[in-house]
């Protein structure tokens, strides 16, 4: 599970870190799309389910046949467990565009001396999938607010999930390139929300923080909503390791 680091500030401070955590969000956000869309071609989603999934092309893939019965093994099993929902993956799966799409990071927690969850985003994670109409923060905002979960929504944001851990689990060298480019990838479960789903995430090296929950809270509750985007450590972004230098240093130091 990931987690951010608390940090105590002002109030007064508020409003200046939240405008340069937007542009610096949004500076990273627009970078990843790039880099993203250019990754398209190697994330191809018939690279992991082959002839289970209906496609133009007739070709078997090596190892589709395992891809899709460990998808389906897991698919059950959250559905089941998670979301209460009984499903059976019919053969072919239904074609998955391959048009990757990212989305932030969140989770939800109850702070101390509230009754009502917060959603928490941030501006230097992302989760990696394919494209769906139904995201991460929806789901969230569904189980917050007990609204019976629709099949027809949360089975294929369940699958497209599903097909793009396979993906990353099997291909280290976008794991590599992502890294050169400043982005770990790593995979986050959500036990409270959906169960043993697995979540491609990247997260960049621009160090964020959480301000200390009562300022979170006031700030919440001024506002009036029921979300807080955490903030770009702006003072920590000089201390920000160059990862070309400190892997050529690491090599020269252990010859």
């Amino acid at each position: 599970m990931l987690v951010t680091p608390i940090k105590e500030i002002q109030f007064e401070d508020m409003s200046a870190l939240r405008e340069q955590s937007q542009k610096i969000g949004s500076m990273l956000s627009e970078d990843l799309r790039a880099y993203t869309k250019t990754l398209t071609a190697l994330c191809a989603p018939r690279k992991v389910l082959g002839e289970f999934m209906q496609s133009a092309s007739r070709d078997k893939v090596v190892g589709a046949e395992k891809n899709f019965s460990l998808l389906e093994e897991r698919y059950k099993a959250v559905m089941r467990d998670a979301f209460g929902l009984s499903a059976k993956l019919s053969t072919p799966l239904s074609a998955i565009h391959n048009k990757l799409s990212l989305t932030p990071w969140c989770y939800s927690e109850v702070l101390a001396g509230s009754s009502s969850p917060l959603i928490f985003s941030t501006p230097v994670r992302w989760v990696l999938s394919y494209d769906c109409s139904y995201d991460l923060r929806d789901l969230i905002t569904d189980r917050i607010e007990s609204e019976e979960l629709r099949y027809e929504e949360v089975s294929p944001f369940v699958v497209r999930a599903l097909t793009v851990w396979l993906l990353f689990e099997q291909s280290p060298e976008l794991k590599r390139m992502l890294a050169g480019l400043g982005y770990e990838v790593s995979i986050e479960i959500l036990p409270e929300i959906s169960g043993d789903l697995p979540y491609v995430v990247l997260t960049s090296i621009v160090p964020a923080f959480r301000p200390q929950d009562t300022l979170v809270g006031m700030v919440s509750q001024l506002s009036g909503g029921s979300s807080f985007e955490e903030l770009v450590d702006v003072e920590g972004i000089e201390g920000m390791p160059f990862l070309l230098k400190d892997r050529l240093l690491e090599q020269l130091g252990g010859a």
